[in-house]
């Protein structure tokens, strides 16, 4: 089936607000934790630890040019021989260790001083994965009552999955996932039932009762919309989709990317190159783009900030927070700072896809908006 990526456009636009989506807008990009495929195995999953998958950089406005890199490379102490600036040359160790880097705070500083923009997508790939299953029933017209609660079902699903995520993951492999065959899906809904019984909650909650309703009702489907006639045990085949959103998304801009083979092929073949005809594309080679290099160290920070916010509850990240030293205290404000003047620019430039609770967190931990408590 071809899908109308012009239609496609002008439904995210809508359904988002998305401001200056028309905008000439040069987008660098780089990557952080690229896993290249996320599969279920006889173990689990083919990776230990299931981090955010961070697609971003900096954006120049029409009209703005780069700016010369040489002093911020002078205030960051790099070496004359030393290629390119690269996230580990600024900082190392998780979000906190970085956020006490003062050669990171010179990078914020930096792209402060220069007005330049930040964008990024952040994927949960946890999530991503497994709420196709809320998704394909809800695709049925007959339990278009529950759509109104489509996301806070979704979390919770993912909620309690992580309470368990082995025997969940164990769970889904059992049943081929994520190609659930005609005539299998009452067993797979059943799986998914009891072990939704097994770990729900003693407080009553819409969320929780609408996810046990949603998934009592579907036992007699005969397959789910979503999950059929997919490779078994491939839960993300690839991430270059989220390159190719981006680019259709904002369709008169210049992306530049940093090289990455598999992602290139995808870009260059037939199909894409057709619906992206009109587009300006280009791989480049981080050595000689500075827009790439700061790409990275952007993509960089923001995934280790997206971890932090993702492992942790929120009483514990206000927590450390109250405890961080002047630099991290500083640094943190200047990374706020840097996202709402980039959201304020494009709401575009900032998106994610994660749990309603993921999402709240960060609304609280990094803006400061009044805390929404658990869906519980």
């Amino acid at each position: 089936m071809a899908f109308d990526w012009a239609k496609i456009r002008d439904m995210m636009i809508m359904a988002h607000g998305i401001r200056r989506a028309n905008d000439k807008f040069t987008l660098y990009y780089d990557e952080t934790n690229n896993i290249r495929k996320f599969l279920l195995t006889d173990d689990g999953t083919n990776v230990v630890q299931h981090k955010n998958f961070v697609l971003g950089g900096v954006a120049l406005q029409e009209g703005q040019v780069l700016p010369d890199i040489s002093s911020l490379r002078a205030s960051l102490g790099m070496q004359d021989n030393a290629a390119e600036i690269k996230f580990r040359h600024v900082a190392s160790g998780d979000f906190e260790v970085v956020l006490a880097s003062r050669k990171m705070g010179c990078f914020l500083a930096w792209l402060t001083e220069h007005q330049l923009a930040i964008h990024y997508s952040s994927i949960n790939i946890v999530y991503w994965s497994i709420v196709d299953i809320v998704d394909s029933i809800l695709a049925i017209d007959r339990f278009d009552v529950f759509r109104i609660l489509q996301m806070e079902i979704k979390n919770e699903l993912y909620r309690i999955a992580c309470l368990d995520k082995p025997t969940f993951m164990t769970l889904l492999k059992q049943h081929g996932y994520p190609n659930i065959r005609r005539g299998k899906v009452a067993d797979f809904i059943f799986d998914v039932e009891a072990f939704l019984d097994r770990y729900k909650s003693t407080t009553i909650n819409l969320p929780a009762l609408m996810l046990q309703e949603l998934i009592r009702k579907a036992h007699d489907l005969v397959e789910l919309p979503f999950l059929v006639d997919d490779e078994e045990d491939v839960l993300i085949s690839s991430f270059s989709s989220f390159y190719t959103t981006s680019i259709l998304l904002f369709k008169n801009a210049a992306h530049v990317f940093d090289r990455e083979i598999q992602v290139e092929k995808s870009l260059n073949a037939e199909g894409f190159k057709q619906r992206a005809l009109d587009t300006d594309y280009r791989f480049s080679d981080s050595k000689v783009d500075p827009g790439i290099q700061l790409a990275d160290v952007t993509v960089g920070l923001i995934g280790k900030y997206q971890d932090f916010v993702e492992g942790n509850r929120l009483p514990e990240l206000l927590a450390r927070k109250k405890a961080w030293n002047a630099t991290q205290s500083e640094n943190f404000d200047l990374l706020r700072r840097l996202i709402d003047f980039s959201d304020d620019v494009s709401n575009g430039f900032v998106h994610r896809i994660t749990a309603m609770d993921s999402a709240y967190k960060n609304d609280t931990f990094m803006h400061g908006l009044p805390s929404k408590t658990h869906l519980l």
